[in-house]
């Protein structure tokens, strides 16, 4: 089964979920499951981790999972974890900094160009 992470901008600034399981800051994201699209899977996570609707630009394949570049759209309901949108990676991350320190910038590149 693959997994599906989201990033996703709003002024410049892109929102993390603290999961407290992992003591740190991670992109809202997910299994996806059976029968369901990248795109679907993405939205449906996003949602019921942080509450916020997403209009996703673009999606990469990371090999072990996908990644989405999004604009974040409107907080419609409470999410499953607490939530702060960001400038910069911060300390205390969940996974690996590495990755994020690549494909944050990739989602912020697509969706300038989405945006122009």
């Amino acid at each position: 089964m693959s997994t599906v992470y989201v990033i996703a901008f709003r002024d410049g600034r892109f929102l993390m979920a603290f999961n407290p399981n992992r003591e740190g800051w991670e992109m809202p994201g997910g299994k996806i499951e059976e029968g369901e699209g990248v795109s679907e899977a993405a939205k449906r996570e996003y949602l019921e981790e942080v509450g916020y609707d997403i209009e996703i630009v673009s999606i990469r394949d990371l090999g072990h999972c996908w990644v989405c570049s999004a604009k974040l759209g409107d907080d419609l309901q409470d999410g499953e974890m607490e939530c702060e949108l960001f400038d910069s990676l911060p300390a205390d991350l969940s996974f690996d900094r590495d990755e994020y320190e690549d494909t944050v910038p990739w989602a912020s590149r697509e969706l300038d160009r989405y945006t122009d």
